[in-house]
């Protein structure tokens, strides 16, 4: 089975139709960072929804003036954590062999295996290139229930300061 998905994801179709979806994502992000309306219209399972398929970050902000915070971030965080997931996923089957192994690669290599979720805590806290940390991890086997949970516990962290902070200048500011 690992064989047959290695070759699948080596094939030209395979990376002529994942460079046609990374573009029609990167659209899509765009276009819900501008109106994520509908996401939010479906209250908090939007945001969810949202956390998903989009970058939280954008709208964790404008959401924790007009929604209950603790719950936006609960959401929010859930959502990226599904999505930072599908990264270790495919870490896991072949993430060793889609990354070129450069010096910051094989630093971040170290660094999780010395300090395991600890390391990938850290790097949840941060609008980071977080992709990257889920492959390595998934190819380094960290597990993913492991990994899942510092990736929600990371983002839960952000998303509530940055909230938290959003509510507290407004609060100054009127």
């Amino acid at each position: 089975m690992k064989e047959k998905l290695k070759k699948l994801f080596k094939s030209k179709v395979f990376k002529k139709v994942t460079l046609i979806i990374g573009v029609i994502f990167i659209i899509l992000t765009f276009i819900l960072v501008l109106r994520p309306e509908p996401f939010i219209k479906l209250g908090y399972w939007g945001v969810l929804l949202f956390g998903i398929f989009g970058p939280s970050m954008a709208v964790v902000p404008r959401l924790a003036l007009e929604m209950n915070l603790v719950l936006v971030a609960i959401m929010s965080a859930l959502g990226m954590a599904i999505n930072d997931s599908v990264t270790w996923w495919v870490g896991k089957v072949v993430g060793d062999e889609v990354i070129k192994r450069t010096e910051k690669i094989e630093k971040i290599e170290k660094i999780i295996k010395k300090f395991g979720l600890i390391a990938i805590l850290g790097w949840s806290f941060i609008p980071f290139p977080y992709d990257l940390i889920g492959l390595i991890a998934g190819y380094l086997e960290v597990s993913f229930v492991g990994f899942l949970g510092v990736t929600f516990l990371g983002r839960l962290v952000r998303f509530l300061l940055i909230g938290a902070g959003v509510v507290g200048v407004s609060k100054m500011l009127y």
